[in-house]
Order: structure tokens, then C-alpha cells, then sequence
């Protein structure tokens, strides 16, 4: 899953909404050292990822892409299933979307535990309104292109527009059938420290 559903599963299960961005970034054995909340958070979103990648109707939407996107189907799926939120917001959350996105905005504050990678990403959220953007096939697909530019050489990334309107209804239909399981999951995982390696 991609930023606004992490930050939206932090604020469902009550949990750190930097922590689900951290866990973006932090890479191997979580530092000991890090506050509880942002260790969570780290967990969380690394078992969000999991659970996402294997499941059916997220690996059912990546194989269905044609070649040469099937590639960078993980990417393109997760940005989709992002605008999907964006699009359903008030099916999952009683908040207005940009009164969220204004409440993500206030609790991302830059601090020591940030490395500079996340604190730039924070400052185009905000800067930008980026998440905003996903509301419209536009906007998402304007991002998944940009996301061209982290890779050393060029992808067919810039050329997907259309590609998502041809699969827009498939990848619709697998969001509102996925994301009500991934939601349970991730309140069964964060009731339960045991299953993020947090218990004793």
C-alpha cells in the first residue's frame, strides 16, 4: 500500500502515523533505541506490506498488467488501490478527506528519530497536497509517473495513463473486495503484540 492508506490504517488502529511512514525507510533490524510508538509503527506497516503483496486480489491485479508493466505492477497497483481510498474515503473514515490529510499533516513533525529521505518526502506532502491528488485518475497517474525518476534507468512508468483506464474497473473491484480484509487484519495485528515481535 502506498502513503494515505498506511497513514489511514495508523489513525484506524490507533497507532504512530509517523511510525507508518518510518517503516518506508527503516531497512533490517529495527533499532532498539527507536520510541516504542515508532518501533509499532515500523512493524505495522512492514506487516501491512506483506499481507498486501501475497494477497490474491493485490497479486491477481499485478498479473493481469501487461508486459512491460507487469514489472512495476507493485507500484502501480498500490498507488491505484491509494486512489481508490481517496475516491471511497467516506466508505472508511467519518472524516472529510482533507480534514485527514490535515490532521496527517500536524502529526508528521520532522524530529531526530526522521531520516532525511522521509523528512523531504513530508515537506512535498505538505508542499504539494499530494495526497489531495490522488482523488483524481489525474493526479494518480501524474504520480506513478514521477515515480520514474528513483530509478536509474527510464521505466514505462511515464506511459501507464492508458493502461489505468483500461484496467480501471479490475483494480477498482479488487480495492473494495481487498481492502475490508486488509483493514481486519490490521487491527487484529496491532490488538495483538505478540504478532509484531512486541510482546515481553
Amino acid at each position: 500500500m502506498n502513503y494515505l492508506a498506511h497513514l489511514h490504517l495508523a489513525h484506524y488502529s490507533n497507532t504512530s502515523l509517523p511510525g507508518a511512514l518510518l517503516g518506508e525507510y527503516a531497512r533490517g533490524t529495527i533499532d532498539s533505541q527507536l520510541p516504542p510508538s515508532l518501533q509499532l509503527g515500523i512493524r505495522l506497516h512492514r506487516h501491512i506490506d506483506s499481507f498486501t503483496d501475497s494477497h490474491p486480489l493485490h497479486a491477481g491485479a499485478v498479473r493481469a498488467l501487461p508486459s512491460p508493466f507487469r514489472r512495476y505492477g507493485g507500484i502501480i497497483i498500490d498507488m491505484m488501490f491509494d486512489h481508490f481510498l481517496a475516491r471511497y474515503w467516506s466508505r472508511y473514515h467519518p472524516w472529510r478527506l482533507d480534514d485527514f490529510i490535515g490532521y496527517s499533516h500536524r502529526q508528521l513533525q520532522p524530529d531526530e528519530h526522521w531520516p532525511e529521505a522521509m523528512v523531504t518526502l513530508v515537506a512535498r506532502l505538505k508542499h504539494y497536497r499530494l495526497l489531495a491528488g490522488y482523488r483524481s485518475l489525474e493526479g494518480v497517474t501524474l504520480a506513478i509517473a514521477r515515480i520514474d525518476g528513483r530509478f536509474r534507468r527510464p521505466t514505462p512508468l511515464p506511459l501507464c495513463a492508458p493502461l489505468l483506464l483500461q484496467h480501471y474497473s479490475a483494480i477498482e473491484q479488487a480495492f473494495l473486495d481487498f481492502y475490508p480484509e486488509l483493514q481486519s487484519f490490521v487491527l487484529d495485528q496491532s490488538r495483538q503484540p505478540w504478532a509484531l515481535g512486541l510482546a515481553g
